[in-house]
Formats: structure tokens, C-alpha cells, sequence
């Protein structure tokens, strides 16, 4: 176990800063996915609703995406992580008052406001994380950004539901609430980062030749299909569990802490598992077991009438979680490392649109679906076809960047 976490020691200290602020970001971003369906359902919303609201988020980021990888290389990243951190928190307080009140269309209007806070952050840290490190803990450093969305939700779903166990009276939206005001810590963290300055014009590489175009088409691919398979399920699993499974938000929170927990072990041993077993092994063949996992949770609905229907696909839930997640950093750092560096920035901008674009689509037609009562079960299946092909073009890819690395 020593020998595991040696390896983290050596990440510079802005890396620790950069993650640190990440830390508050995703606090709201883990309780929010946790608890704010929950909220809404609590408020009158229905499913369809929810999701079409929802999809004005991931709608923001796919239109400030590109415009920010512009933007990032004329001024000060430290700048806009700044704004990211402050706005965040102070939106998302804005998005629950307007849930309480009922007010749609502002709200419709502050969550797309949200989305744009996140990407601040979320777009940015990731080609600043890799410039920041060596090629000896890149992979560390990638790993620790991943397993931080795992680390929130732990945390958030624990506090969950000791926090029902403890204050029943306590509801929904004054946890994320709570979580709101405790964010508001994170520009502290971005005030320890060093300025980072965009490259000066004879650094700068403002022209993409054809043969880059083509190796970010290629790398792009797997992660629209992966995207647009997830955003039919991810952001609405709580929504299958409440109306599948008659599952609530303390429980829900529970079986998240215990599937996370797992996740964050799994994302400590990614360096390993690539350095002994490589990107073949560690990619394609956990996500495979995920595909299975997550195609018998949505046969779960065949069985909702019997008591033990709900432990069984809360337990597909918890083994599913890790095993897709694990491969995440890895698939991340195979992309930016086959694309080269003077590619990152744009290829993580278009990543973050491709999934947000992904999302709001999926979300758009996950609320036609279930308005025209279409079962979850079958939405779920959507998701796993497209997880497959993902998975086999990420295998071709893997291969691709093996023979390309060994010329």
C-alpha cells in the first residue's frame, strides 16, 4: 500500500492547489447528482421535466467550450478558475431558490448560467494539470483529478444519510444548500495557484494541420459514442431507482459512498495496472464488465415486483461504478498523449462539448422517451449499445497508438 501512494508525493504543490479548488467544485457537482432530482420530485417536477431542465447545463458548456480554449491563450488561466470557483456555488444557491419558488424559466436560465461556471474550472484543469507535471507522475496527477469526483460523492453520500439518520427534519435542498456555502472556500485554493499565463505568440501554435485533424477525429469518436450512450442514463440512475425501485435519497446516497469507495481504490491503482497490464487490458476489458453490469441493472425492472429486485440492482449499481470509472483516466491520457501537446487544449475543450452536447441531446430525448412512457429499462439498453461501440473503437485506437508508439 506505501509503495502505491509513493508515487503522489512527488506532484508539485500548484497540482495540489489546482485539485484542492476542484475539491469545492465537485462538492456541489456530487451532491447535486446525488440529491437535486430528489429535490425536484419533492417540488412537483416530473421526470421529463427534470431532465429537460437539467439539459440546459450540459447545453452551456457545449457552447462556451471552444470560445474558452480560445480565450485561454490570451489571458491568465488563473483568471478565469477564479471566476469559475465564485460564481459556482453562488449559482447553484440561485438554482435551488428558484426550485423552492418554482420559478421554471429563470431556472431554466440559472442552470444554463451553471453550466458556464463549471466549465471556468472543468474545461481548463486538466491541459494545466499536464503542464504542470512530468511524464513520470502525469499519470498520478490525472488520477487524483478523476478520483476527486468519487472522493466528493463518498463524502456527500455519507453525510447523507447519517445526516437523515441523525435530522430527518433536515431536508434535501438545505443539504445542498450546506454543501453551497462550504464551497465558497474554494477560491482560497485558486489564490495559491501561481499565475498561469497563456504562451507567448512565438510558443503559440494557432494552426492545426490536416494529419492533427485526423487524429483527433479518431480519438474524438469513442468519446461521443461513450458520451451519448451515458447521458441517457448517468445524470437520471436516481430517477430509475425513485420510480423503479422505490429507492429514496438516503439510500441512494449510501449505495453511491459504498460504489465510490471502490472507485477511489480503483483510480489509486490506475498507474499500475496501465504500467504492468497496459491501456488493452485496462481499458477495454473493465469497461466490458461494466457493459454486462449495467445491461443486467436494467433487466431489474422485469423483476420490480419482488423484494429482492431493489438489492439486486443496487448491487449491479455499486459493481458497475468502479469498473467504468477506472478506465476513465486512462482513456483521457491515451487521447491526449495520441493527439500530441500542441493539441490538448483544443481536444480537451471538444471533449468537454462532446459531452455536454452528448448530454443535453440525450437528456432532450430521455424526457420525449419517458413522456411517451417508454420503460427505463429500455432507455438503459440504449446506453449499453452505444458503450459498446465506444468500446471497440477504443480498442482499435489502443492499438493504433501501440504500433505509432513502437515506430
Amino acid at each position: 500500500m506505501k509503495k502505491i501512494f509513493q508515487s503522489y508525493k512527488t506532484l508539485p504543490a500548484d497540482v495540489w492547489w489546482l485539485l484542492g479548488a476542484d475539491v469545492a467544485l465537485q462538492l456541489i457537482n456530487a451532491a447535486f447528482a446525488l440529491l437535486l432530482n430528489y429535490v425536484m420530485i419533492d417540488h412537483g417536477y416530473k421526470d421529463y421535466d427534470i431532465t429537460s431542465i437539467n439539459g440546459n447545463r450540459y447545453l452551456a458548456v457545449l457552447i462556451c467550450a471552444y470560445p474558452l480554449t480560445l480565450i485561454s491563450e490570451r489571458i491568465n488561466l488563473k483568471n478565469l478558475l477564479l471566476i469559475g470557483s465564485v460564481t459556482a456555488p453562488l449559482l447553484s444557491l440561485a438554482t435551488l431558490w428558484c426550485i423552492h419558488f418554482h420559478v421554471s424559466e429563470l431556472l431554466r436560465l440559472i442552470t444554463f448560467l451553471w453550466g458556464v461556471s463549471f466549465s471556468l474550472v472543468q474545461i481548463m484543469a486538466l491541459p494545466i494539470l499536464m503542464n504542470i507535471t512530468t511524464e513520470e507522475n502525469e499519470t498520478e496527477a490525472i488520477s487524483l483529478f478523476f478520483a476527486i469526483g468519487s472522493f466528493t460523492t463518498i463524502i456527500c453520500g455519507l453525510f447523507n444519510y447519517l445526516a437523515n439518520l441523525v435530522f430527518p427534519e433536515f431536508s434535501n435542498i438545505s443539504l445542498l444548500a450546506l454543501y453551497c456555502f462550504v464551497a465558497c472556500f474554494g477560491p482560497f485554493f485558486i489564490f495559491k495557484l501561481k499565475d498561469i499565463h497563456p504562451k507567448s505568440k512565438a510558443e503559440q501554435v494557432y494552426r492545426t494541420t490536416k494529419s492533427d485533424w485526423k487524429k483527433i477525429g479518431e480519438v474524438l469518436i469513442p468519446v461521443f459514442l461513450i458520451a451519448f450512450g451515458a447521458g441517457f442514463t448517468i445524470p437520471f440512475i436516481n430517477l430509475f431507482f425513485k420510480f423503479v425501485h422505490n429507492v429514496d435519497a438516503p439510500v441512494f446516497s449510501l449505495i453511491n459512498t459504498i460504489a465510490f469507495v471502490l472507485v477511489v481504490l480503483g483510480g489509486f491503482i490506475n498507474p499500475i495496472i496501465k504500467r504492468k497490464l497496459g491501456y488493452k487490458f485496462a481499458i477495454t476489458f473493465f469497461q466490458s464488465l461494466a457493459i454486462i453490469a449495467l445491461f443486467l441493472l436494467g433487466t431489474t425492472e422485469w423483476i420490480q415486483g419482488y423484494a429482492f429486485a431493489p438489492l439486486i440492482a443496487m448491487g449491479l449499481f455499486i459493481i458497475r461504478q468502479p469498473l467504468m470509472n477506472i478506465a476513465g483516466p486512462l482513456t483521457t491520457e491515451l487521447s491526449m498523449k495520441y493527439v500530441g501537446e500542441k493539441n490538448r487544449n483544443l481536444v480537451s475543450a471538444i471533449i468537454s462539448a462532446i459531452w455536454s452536447g452528448s448530454w443535453f441531446i440525450s437528456a432532450v430525448l430521455f424526457s420525449i422517451l419517458r413522456e411517451m412512457k417508454i420503460a427505463y429499462s429500455n432507455i438503459i439498453f440504449i446506453t449499453v449499445g452505444f458503450y459498446i461501440l465506444g468500446v471497440v473503437w477504443y480498442y482499435l485506437l489502443i492499438l493504433k497508438f501501440e504500433r505509432s508508439a513502437s515506430s
